[in-house]
């Protein structure tokens, strides 16, 4: 019996099989199983031999599994399945097979391919002379390769591949094993292994190795580094890092990751027993122990609340550095919780640093147990004004040297006003109250006890705002021009000799704090006396997304006023000018150039430039910056650095970058890296170059090539 004429469907073949033998197929059936469906360009059956034959465009489905071929015969007595031309089979994880035949079990779960090419997440590809499949999630393939790479029309191999006599893919366990393993870049054979083990494809975190890093350096020799990721559970894993060094010896590195129902935190750590060397770089003989410790957590207590915590030590100052680990100054531990309701807002913060300069004394350096911050303010009342409020507590202690206590609390007042010229006004007032307790305080005469001291001040404070924003559209261009002026009034003084400053001591006087009320960042120094803040914005905007825009001013006073320093900018009457330039005529362009000028001669006190040009393609980066020392800590000295930067991309898989920074007041660069990187769909590898200049102790200036690789989907 034969059925034709396009395509004719039999979803239930066995019901089929059912009319035409009275009933000897349904023995066959598994009671609670879905049977297997047809659908074909033709279907036939034969009562005696009790086999369904579909031709043409077959398609046999049974769960998730579906089997694609032009010919596909059915014994219903055995249970075998047997597909010819073209065979491809699919399961529900989305791997796919193709094979030029096969038998399988009437369950399409297990069998025995031939000519098998598999296809599986993430792109990757296996192939195999014959493949056998049992269990329904087990497959075991003879003489077979594996790649993640695309082979091209003009390629006889993939960039890299994986040979071997025998291959395992359980996919229950997720997992591929390789039995007499050889493996090929670009079909010549580097590396042999009897016994090779990786996650599939479609596994997104697997306990395994990842990928190593090799290098050299000057100053620690050969390095290697071959990282190993523990996944303990779904929501935690630990990676052990272990960088082996010929001339300083291992370094134990490892970090925790984990998540949890409210948040989240992450330790990274390392150890090693190393030479001791002293101030000249030179071994003692002796061993010592040096390493580091960062962790992080952050935990929601509700939809408002949070705490958490930062631990960054070190066993000593040139640590980090001298093993490539980090370029901090200084390392900061912190303690806190935070909450954040509206407009209100409140935290507390302890705080312990680690110095890791030359002259950082860690008997001087402060600890902040704690610092207490709150602010709030009101909705606008029908008048349209608004209150505000805030508080301030701070705990700084030293181990030796001065500790302070200072209490402070602000309350203040803003309406805002729009005339009808369009005249923007803005009034505020505020009164701030501190507290101060300071205790060991040096004395004046050597030898004599230390004091300490209890003081006070309230710092009243009142001005107004008036803008004149005035805006032209023309040809698709728009301009925007707003002069703006702030009158402020405060008293003189308010900066008493028994306060310490300890939050104000580096300053800067800049464009953005230009129409500031105070501009310390801190609460230890107070800006006072009659000012004014003037200056003008100007802005252009095009359809294309192009802009410009600029920003001039300058301050005026009745006074000078000794709270700033010369350099400041700000220690006479008449203030330097501070402003900004920004230029993006394009996306391929940006500019930037912040400055302070003098007041009389027009020349630079203050320069900085940061720019981005080019495609993505070829991008260039040039940052200069040029201070004085516009600080109120003497001990703060002026700089003068210049840094560029290349990023190229070559056609499509090759990218180059490289950077270097010179310091102009002294002459000499402090750091040159670059790097040449390649990245296609199965393959990542990169040679880096860094030359370090600086000179610390037993950081010598150094010299390190590094070489990383990435094989995708391995890991």
């Amino acid at each position: 019996m034969r059925a034709g004429g396009g395509r004719l469907a039999l979803r239930h073949v066995l019901l089929v099989a059912l009319l035409l033998s009275g009933g000897a197929a349904v023995a066959q059936t598994q009671k609670d199983a879905p049977p297997l469906a047809f659908q074909a360009d033709s279907i036939s059956y034969d009562q005696t031999g009790e086999i369904v034959t579909a031709e043409g465009h077959v398609e046999a489905a049974y769960g998730g599994r579906i089997l694609l071929a032009r010919r596909v015969t059915y014994n219903q007595k055995t249970g075998v399945v047997t597909a010819t031309g073209e065979v491809a089979l699919s399961d529900a994880d989305g791997n796919t097979v193709f094979a030029e035949n096969a038998q399988l079990t009437d369950d399409l779960r297990d069998g025995v391919i031939r000519g098998i090419a598999l296809h599986m997440a993430n792109n990757a590809r296996m192939a195999a002379n014959s493949a056998s499949r049992a269990g329904g999630n087990t497959t075991e393939l003879d003489h077979a390769i594996y790649t993640s790479c695309k082979i091209c029309a003009d390629e006889d191999y993939p960039t890299w591949q994986i040979r071997a006599e025998k291959v395992r893919h359980d996919q229950a366990a997720k997992r591929i094993t390789y039995r007499n393993a050889y493996f090929d870049v670009f079909g010549v054979p580097v590396f042999y292994t009897p016994y090779f083990s990786h996650a599939d494809p479609s596994v997104k975190q697997k306990s395994g190795f990842l990928a190593p890093s090799l290098g050299s350096s000057t100053d620690l020799g050969t390095k290697i580094e071959t990282p190993y990721l523990w996944v303990i559970n779904p929501s935690q894993d630990f990676t052990f890092s272990p960088l082996l060094t010929s001339r300083e010896g291992p370094v134990v590195k490892g970090e925790h990751r984990a998540r949890t129902r409210r948040g989240r935190v992450m330790t990274t750590a390392s150890l090693t027993r190393a030479d001791d060397r002293d101030e000249f770089n030179s071994k003692t003989g002796d061993k010592t122990t040096r390493g580091h410790i960062n962790a992080r957590g952050v935990f929601a207590l509700s939809p408002a609340d949070m705490w958490g915590f930062n631990i960054e030590r070190a066993t000593d100052d040139t640590y980090l550095k001298r093993y490539d680990l980090s370029s901090a100054d200084t390392l900061t531990s912190r303690l806190f919780t935070e909450h954040i309701a509206g407009r209100d807002f409140g935290s507390a913060d302890f705080l312990l640093f680690q110095g890791l300069n030359r002259d950082d004394n860690p008997g001087l350096t402060p600890m902040i147990l704690p610092l207490l911050s709150y602010s709030a303010m009101t909705d606008p009342s029908a008048a349209g004004g608004r209150f505000n409020i805030s508080g301030n507590a701070l705990v700084l202690r030293r181990n030796a040297g001065q500790d302070t206590h200072r209490v402070s609390a602000t309350g203040g007042w803003q309406r805002n006003y729009v005339s009808a010229l369009g005249e923007v006004y803005t009034l505020f007032t505020d009164i701030r109250g501190d507290l101060y307790y300071v205790d060991d305080i040096a004395p004046a005469t050597p030898g004599a006890l230390t004091t300490s001291a209890v003081t006070g001040r309230a710092l009243p404070l009142a001005g107004a705002e008036w803008r004149l924003p005035l805006s032209k559209y023309s040809e698709g261009v728009s301009q925007v021009v707003e002069p703006i002026a702030q009158l402020i009034y405060s008293p003189y003084g308010g900066n008493p000799g028994d306060i310490p400053n300890e939050d104000s001591g580096s300053f800067e006087f800049d464009g953005s704090n230009l129409f500031s009320p105070t501009r310390f960042p801190g609460y230890d120094r107070f800006e006072g006396g009659p000012r004014a803040n003037l200056g003008a914005k100007w802005g252009m905007y095009g359809a294309d997304g192009g802009y410009a825009n600029i920003l001039f001013g300058q301050v005026w006073r009745l006074k000078e006023d000794a709270t700033f320093a010369r350099d400041t900018g700000l220690d006479t009457k008449r203030s330097d000018y501070v402003g900004s330039i920004a230029v993006s005529p394009a996306e391929w362009f940006d500019i930037l150039h912040r400055f302070r000028m003098d007041r009389d001669s027009f020349g630079y006190r203050r320069s900085e430039v940061e720019m981005l040009a080019g495609p993505e393609a070829l991008k260039f980066n040039l940052s200069y910056v040029r201070l004085a020392r516009e600080l109120t800590d003497a001990s703060l000295t002026s700089r003068e650095e210049i840094s560029g930067g290349l990023n190229v991309q070559f056609k499509e898989n090759w990218s180059a970058r490289a950077l270097t920074r010179r310091d102009l007041s002294a002459h000499s660069t402090i750091e040159t890296r670059g790097g040449v990187f390649y990245g296609d769909e199965c393959i990542e590898y990169g040679l880096v170059y860094n030359r370090r200049y600086t000179r610390d102790r037993d950081i010598e200036p150094s010299t390190s090539v590094g070489f990383k690789i990435n094989l995708r989907t391995l890991g």
